[in-house]
């Protein structure tokens, strides 16, 4: 059954992994974005494909390192517009490619929620986070923005080197920017296959708490205290879950 939130087509492809390239720019409030997404063809003969896209602009999209064609349809009210394009060569049924695309968000993202330093706890730095449910990642990157389709993802954040960047996703280090000696590089890596709504990026002047043997809290400074008595308990009703195999009820919290 098709998504009626959807312009893609899970029958014909589907998204297996998604590499991940981006670059925050607090100044314009945009982010660049380079997407590499391992498509599964899964008909015959498949010369074009259709992703979510909305208010991104689309720069340069190829597909194995070879330059393909695109086009932007028209607009719709809350599904955004669609990115069809069109492959240098058809993909047959089982074959895996890698389709790159550049692409910047718009300052009026729906996804992403940008602060002022005064809006802040700390009142010095600027912060960012994302919530791309139920079908907003499209505002970020061209996806197939549908939960029909599950991927793993690899990340490299570049963010001003005062901030930190977390992601729902394991940390894989972190390093200055080669190309820009003010900023830093965070690296993550999500090796469970997970919709395109659960993809979340924060940034900002971060500190965390460890609370427990699997368990860390993030927040400003200013809320790190208030935040690690909140969630003191984590490990303990996780452990409850676990052992009893069902979620917590409302005594037990």
């Amino acid at each position: 059954m098709s998504d009626p939130s959807s312009f893609c087509s899970p029958e014909q492809f589907i998204t297996r992994h998604l590499s991940l390239h981006l670059r925050v720019d607090f100044s314009t409030r945009v982010i660049a974005a380079s997407s590499a997404l391992t498509v599964r063809c899964l008909q015959d003969s498949l010369s074009s494909l259709i992703l979510d896209t909305k208010e991104l602009t689309i720069k340069k999209v190829s597909l194995n390192g070879q330059e393909a064609k695109f086009s932007l349809g028209a607009a719709h009210s809350f599904k955004g517009t669609p990115l069809e394009i069109t492959l240098p060569s058809p993909l047959t049924r089982g074959q895996e490619a890698i389709l790159e695309i550049c692409s910047e968000t718009s300052p009026k993202s729906s996804a992403l929620q940008w602060l002022n330093p005064e809006q802040t706890a700390g009142k010095s730095h600027p912060y960012l986070f994302s919530q791309c449910q139920a079908t907003h990642c499209r505002t970020i990157i061209p996806c197939q923005d549908t939960p029909s389709i599950k991927f793993t993802y690899y990340c490299q954040v570049s963010v001003p080197k005062e901030l930190v960047a977390l992601m729902s996703a394991l940390n894989d280090g972190d390093f200055i920017d080669p190309q820009d000696c003010k900023r830093k590089i965070f690296r993550f890596k999500q090796n469970v296959p997970i919709p395109s709504y659960l993809i979340a990026l924060v940034v900002g002047a971060l500190e965390g708490r460890k609370i427990g043997p699997r368990t860390t809290v993030w927040t400003e400074k200013e809320s790190l205290e208030a935040s690690a008595y909140e969630f003191a308990e984590t490990e303990k009703n996780a452990e409850i879950c676990r052992v009893s195999g069902r979620p917590l009820r409302l005594g037990e919290i």
